[in-house]
């Protein structure tokens, strides 16, 4: 069996936990993490195709996506 340490580490013991940028569910970060703040019920969101709203199913943009749905209002700041 092969066994390779893990040479990650935390600057502070802070950078380990985080919330989703879309939904807001709290997350234990990985140093060199690549999900770029989102959890992975959220990945998808970060992709550049036009994904529904989770509130009323209109399409939104990934340009639109950090804003916001701009027919119901939903924000995943405010998710």
């Amino acid at each position: 069996m092969l066994s390779i340490s893990d040479g990650r580490s935390f600057s502070t013991e802070d950078d380990r936990f985080a919330h989703c940028i879309f939904c807001g569910k709290s997350l234990v970060v990985l140093p060199n993490d690549r999900r770029g703040g989102a959890c992975f019920d959220c990945l998808s969101l970060l992709g550049t195709e036009t994904r529904p709203c989770p509130a009323c199913g209109t399409e939104i943009s990934s340009t639109q996506r950090p804003v916001g749905c701009p027919r119901c209002g939903w924000s995943p700041s405010r998710a």
